[in-house]
């Protein structure tokens, strides 16, 4: 008997230390799927070349958070990103005070000790609410000073802005997941030795363990997305707690990584939403969630910032092409707004096509003397097949897609829609300078149609460009999510009210007044 308990014991032991290393594998695996996908995308054949290269050309672009984990898991020379970083904010206006105190975050990384630092921890700390606090704590916590904020009183305001349910928000009465792990991660430092700090994190740790889902990830303004995840290990791998053994973090066996997995792709990026194509920010946050998960188990912390290299004053020359990379996205977004497609009729053309080929193949079946009754069949019901598939598909050019709007016969009731990006109107030759893309507009509405439904048929109308991805818009425009920073994005507000669920589940009631606008700072700068 005693044999047998040794014995299942023993299995015990060996199935938690191997969960404990598979566990771990996958974190790096993770991790190097995304170096290596990164890598092949840039053509470089290394990490220093990466970051000398593509990091290098993107510097204040796309580059910072990819910049700032590398900085922690490796010996590499950022002296090149560094300068082109530091080039590019002395030749931009940057107008988002979270988007400067990243940029801060990755000069301290990169080893820079440039004047930008300090002029950002006078300037930037609280000025656009909730999340210029938790930033502006990150760059106090890597040793910033500011002659206004200390660590102290910046964490006081942090805690006083939590809500009842325990989690933090931009905005609304709620606490939203993505906001409060990004606020854990900032307060972590203090957690086992400020009393006050340690109760307001466990009330946020109980509430993100309370807003997990089923299948161990969470929603966010409605949408189950993996940014949401990969913020939330990075925040428990801040405090040292194990996102996939923990659980507290584990619902009906699914853990964090469990979700995290369904959004990677097959060449080792991750998507935005199950079943969407690669995603910048999810990747680059998948990226780091796997790092910080690494650091937790060599008992370090991701964003407690090792600075890297020599400390150097300020370059005063812009580097060569740096313009040419900022503007080219708006330079793309011109052309593609100035494009037309001659308007024509496929069906007919793509008919005689099919027949004729049918005809040829007749002709050398009858050549090659195959006279089989079956085989000439054969090429009918084939061609026969490739005719209906013809008629019954309805591919349009953009003459044809844009400026339709079907009349509803089933009518229930009217809305109105508007349009605007005022946070960002002028900022580029093709957005508005008064901010506005589609002026309020009636439109008709029938049952169980949505708020996605009345944008989409706007949208055509009007003849303005959208991606979609399901129910998520990311542009509009040509106005894309995070071109004006990393929490910029378009919202939408139903009668003057924040939607707490996404687009295509929002359905309409007559009388409703529906607003699409841009954010820089996750609609805290819409109040």
């Amino acid at each position: 008997m005693k044999s047998k308990f040794c014995t299942v014991i023993s299995c015990i032991i060996a199935v938690f230390l191997l969960t404990f290393n598979v566990s771990a594998e996958y974190a790096s695996e993770i991790y190097e799927d995304v170096l290596n996908y990164k890598l092949a995308e840039c053509g470089a054949e290394n990490v220093q070349e990466w970051i000398d290269t593509e990091l290098t050309e993107n510097a204040g672009i796309t580059s910072e958070w990819y910049a700032i984990t590398l900085s922690q898991c490796g010996e590499y020379d950022f002296s090149a990103y560094k300068s082109a970083l530091e080039n590019y904010l002395q030749n931009n206006k940057i107008n988002s005070a979270v988007s400067r105190q990243k940029y801060a975050l990755a000069l301290i990384a990169a080893g820079s000790n440039s004047q930008y630092i300090a002029e950002t921890m006078e300037n930037s700390i609280g000025e656009q609410g909730m999340m210029s606090y938790v930033y502006g704590l990150h760059l106090l916590n890597n040793g910033c000073t500011s002659t206004q904020h200390t660590a102290e009183s910046v964490t006081a305001e942090i805690i006083s802005m939590q809500f009842e349910d325990g989690g933090w928000a931009v905005m609304g009465e709620y606490g939203d997941p993505d906001v409060t792990a990004m606020t854990i991660q900032a307060l972590a430092p203090y957690y086992s030795t400020d009393e006050t700090v340690t109760k307001a994190v466990d009330k946020a740790l109980q509430f993100l363990s309370d807003k997990q889902l089923a299948g161990g990830g969470y929603k966010s303004m409605g949408k189950d997305t993996s940014e949401s995840v990969s913020q939330v290990i990075i925040a428990l791998s801040s405090l040292g707690i194990d996102a996939e053994t923990d659980s507290c973090f584990a619902k009906n066996g699914n853990t964090l990584f469990t979700a995290l997995e369904n959004f990677r792709l097959d060449d080792g990026s991750f998507c935005h939403e199950i079943g969407s194509e690669a995603n910048h920010t999810a990747t680059v946050q998948a990226f780091m969630a796997a790092a910080a998960y690494s650091k937790m188990k060599d008992g370090a912390n991701l964003l407690a910032l090792e600075n890297k290299g020599e400390e150097t004053e300020m370059a005063s020359e812009t580097t060569a092409n740096e313009m040419e990379i900022a503007e080219k996205k708006s330079e793309t977004a011109a052309e593609i707004a100035a494009e037309k497609t001659e308007k024509r009729s496929y069906k007919p053309i793509d008919c005689i096509v099919v027949i004729a080929i049918s005809s040829v193949v007749c002709i050398v079946l009858l050549t090659a003397k195959k006279r089989n009754k079956k085989n000439f069949f054969a090429v009918v019901f084939v061609a026969a097949i490739a005719v209906i598939i013809v008629l019954c598909t309805d591919f349009q050019s953009a003459d044809e897609y844009y400026g339709t709007n079907s009349a509803k016969a089933n009518s229930v009731g009217t809305v109105t829609l508007e349009i605007r990006c005022d946070t960002v109107s002028g900022r580029k030759d093709y957005i508005p300078e008064n901010g506005v893309i589609l002026a309020e507009t009636e439109y008709e509405f029938e049952a169980d149609e949505t708020v996605y439904d009345i944008l989409v048929e706007a949208c055509r109308e009007n003849e303005i460009q959208t991606e979609f991805s399901g129910g998520y818009v990311s542009g509009i425009n040509y106005i894309y999510e995070f071109d004006f920073g990393d929490l910029s994005g378009w919202m939408y507000f139903v009668n003057g009210e924040e939607a707490s669920v996404g687009c295509d589940s929002r359905k309409l009631a007559d009388g409703d007044r529906i607003e699409w606008l841009y954010s820089c700072e996750m609609g805290n700068d819409l109040k």
